[in-house]
């Protein structure tokens, strides 16, 4: 039986599968459909973590189907589940984490790697997979806030696509220095309209960052 499930929210018009799946004449096409849905939620190092339901409304199907879909994929080589057992003294979350391989020889990720896949799950995954817990989580998730805003806003300035997960450094930073989403968003507008005014090129994190640093300074 389908799901009748809304589709959730994507952040992406894309999805960059491995090209050895397209090749391969034994993916049929509920596997491929599957692949392609997990990667529009992968980081730069092939690392999502949507949740079967989110994969399930994009599919249309159950979740007991969903679930042996990936199974295969993993069987197979293209899809790689990683463990909490993979990384010791972490807390790993009650996500089901994956990698997807685009080659099959990929290492694994490292734990900031795997972090930045919380980047690009929906909004509502998100909150229940780094809020709320305190610490370590709930600076990744101001972290989060952050690069995501930032992204939200060159987009919005300048047409362009920017990948939060790659800014999530300048990130880290600023949520350390106190600063907020609406200010980070405020600020990535005006660094993006002055080099739109200058045609230069589209401006990283690390530029708003300096210019709020100049214009705002934490106190």
């Amino acid at each position: 039986m389908n799901s009748h499930s809304e589709v959730p929210e994507i952040r992406r018009a894309w999805s960059i599968l491995p090209v050895r799946a397209l090749l391969d004449r034994k993916m049929n096409e509920p596997q491929l459909r599957a692949l392609a849905a997990l990667c529009i939620y992968t980081n730069s190092f092939g690392v999502c973590y949507p949740a079967l339901r989110t994969l399930a409304a994009i599919l249309g199907k159950d979740l007991a189907s969903v679930s042996r879909i990936i199974s295969r994929l993993e069987k197979r080589g293209y899809v790689r589940k990683l463990r909490a057992q993979d990384y010791q003294h972490k807390q790993f979350g009650n996500a089901n984490r994956y990698q997807v391989l685009y080659e099959p020889d990929a290492p694994l990720p490292s734990w900031e790697e795997v972090q930045t896949g919380a980047l690009l799950i929906p909004p509502d995954e998100q909150q229940k997979e780094v809020g709320g817990l305190g610490g370590e989580k709930q600076s990744l998730a101001h972290a989060i806030s952050l690069a995501s805003a930032y992204a939200t806003a060159v987009e919005r300035t300048t047409g362009q696509f920017k990948r939060a997960d790659q800014e999530l450094g300048a990130a880290n930073r600023l949520a350390n220095k106190g600063f907020s989403a609406q200010q980070v968003q405020q600020a990535t507008q005006e660094v993006a309209r002055a080099a739109l005014a200058r045609r230069a090129g589209v401006p990283a994190l690390a530029d708003v960052e300096r210019h709020l640093m100049v214009e705002t300074p934490p106190s």
